[in-house]
């Protein structure tokens, strides 16, 4: 007999249908009730109707990108070659890293003081996607923030909305996969597409792929029909969830307009990168989709997506040799900075280069008016070089980028020297966290990020932004990131 539904490994999962959901509390019961608000002074900007999160896996160095300035580092071996060229007063960038800049970096607005308690991959990550720093007590009911965004826009759907409101790309192979919806409805839990395997299994232009699917969903329903009685009606615990979510990823998947996601040409690819990406995991791809399913229309509103590369931390947690070439370039799970740079770079300029000609939903706008892309990280790396000529992970500070859908281009927030902060750069006498470039997106969404959900499984409330986390700084404050849109 065939495995149990509830048997099966995540890999087994995803080859079914080339795609996976994350983990939810079971009963329903535990599902949330009485959402508040905790401040009647917070007006949420309402500035974009979609988010693209780019996760940057594996901390890409911000001393050669987003905070580069000429270093020992720079003017000597390794990096003399790097071509500087000003973006603005405040940005400098790098033309041998980033050929396509022009692209992109002249409508970017940089955060360069943010700080990670955490220097570990998964904790970093988990707190990217969580909104909130890593706490094991709660672990099981925190959702996802982009399962909150699924939440409190799932009264703006549409009855021809087929797509969930929130889908990534390759979380699947990043160091934290995907954290589900946690205490929330399982359909907020969002779908999360397999570059190396979604294209092939349903990008097809004849019946093929419908009749694989076909034939994938009556092995599906015979594994279940044979699955013993879990809860009285078939299948029970995990197994009803992930009926309930292949049930809705079946309907997804036999939408034509899913299909024309999957469409895309030689010369995109080539635009975006992918022919000369040697990743698992290609970037190209990723943004490919993360646009397309966009601009189909069918849904979908907030977008995460993993620059995972070949899985583990990422190809950009360059500990060694990170200017190294030849016999010195990091090999397997790892790139250079000569490599690493230009493959970010070809995929975010053509995404951004794309969405600013694309007719937005809104007369007059385009698709970038109304999106805003985020480029983040799990945190920073240390301004010196270690004795293996890389960089080791650093909290004190490291920068994020946001582009698009209401934020200000041109914005540099915060200065540093010699790794650390010598203006923050915004109204508080605390650096921003993760947190903020959260409560920044739930913002721009037009959501309340001084919300809180009062009944929850372990009855603790949960803050949308916390400002007092367990085990955590002291005090966050509840904002977002003003300086950004201002």
């Amino acid at each position: 007999m065939g495995k149990r539904i509830e048997e099966m490994s995540r890999r087994e999962l995803l080859k079914i249908f080339g795609i996976s959901v994350g983990a939810v509390i079971a009963d329903p019961a535990a599902w949330p009730r009485n959402v508040q608000a905790q401040s009647k002074k917070i007006t949420p900007r309402g500035t974009a109707r979609n988010v693209i999160v780019v996760q940057n896996c594996g901390a890409m160095s911000q001393w050669e990108t987003w905070d580069f300035r000429p270093t020992k580092y720079t003017d000597t071996f390794p990096g003399k070659d790097l071509d500087v060229q000003k973006v603005n007063a405040d940005f400098q960038i790098s033309k041998t890293l980033f050929p396509q800049y022009e692209k992109w970096a002249p409508k970017a607005s940089i955060v360069r003081t943010l700080w990670e308690n955490s220097l570990v991959h998964f904790t970093g990550m988990y707190h990217s996607q969580a909104g909130r720093a890593f706490n094991p007590a709660i672990l099981r009911e925190v959702p996802a923030y982009g399962s909150i965004v699924a939440m409190e826009l799932e009264n703006q759907r549409k009855a021809s909305d087929t797509f969930p409101t929130f889908m990534s790309v390759d979380l699947w192979n990043t160091r934290c996969p995907q954290i589900g919806s946690g205490m929330l409805h399982p359909k907020y839990s969002g779908l999360d597409l397999n570059t190396s395997t979604v294209f092939e299994s349903f990008g097809g232009a004849d019946a093929k792929a419908e009749t694989d699917l076909s034939r994938r969903w009556e092995v599906l329903n015979r594994m279940a029909e044979v699955s013993p009685s879990g809860s009285g009606d078939g299948l029970g615990g995990k197994a009803e969830e992930y009926s309930a979510h292949y049930q809705y990823a079946y309907k997804i998947l036999m939408d034509p307009r899913f299909k024309k996601v999957l469409n895309v040409t030689d010369e995109e690819k080539q635009r975006y990168g992918v022919d000369k990406d040697k990743g698992v995991c290609k970037l190209g791809l990723a943004m490919l989709l993360a646009r397309n399913v966009l601009a189909s229309d069918a849904g979908t509103r907030f977008m995460w997506v993993s620059n995972a590369y070949n899985g583990n931390a990422g190809g950009n947690d360059n500990h060694d040799n990170i200017y190294g070439r030849g016999a010195l370039a990091p090999r397997g799970f790892l790139m250079p900075i000569y490599d690493s740079a230009p493959r970010l770079d070809a995929a975010l300029g053509s995404l951004i280069e794309d969405l600013s000609k694309m007719p937005g939903k809104e007369s007059g706008k385009t698709m970038l008016d109304e999106t805003m892309v985020v480029v983040l990280h799990e945190f920073g790396r240390n301004p010196d070089f270690n004795l293996n000529n890389g960089r080791d992970h650093w909290g004190p500070v490291y920068s994020d980028v946001f582009i698009g859908g209401g934020v200000k281009p041109g914005r540099v927030i915060g200065k540093t020297e010699g790794g650390k902060p010598v203006d923050i750069g915004w109204g508080y006498k605390q650096q921003p966290m993760k947190d903020h470039v959260t409560a920044t997106v739930y913002s721009a969404l037009g959501i309340d990020y001084s919300k809180k959900i009062e009944k929850t499984p372990s009855g603790r409330a949960y803050e949308y932004q916390q400002t007092a986390p367990l085990g955590g700084p002291a005090f966050i404050p509840l904002t977002d990131i003003a300086e950004l849109f201002v």
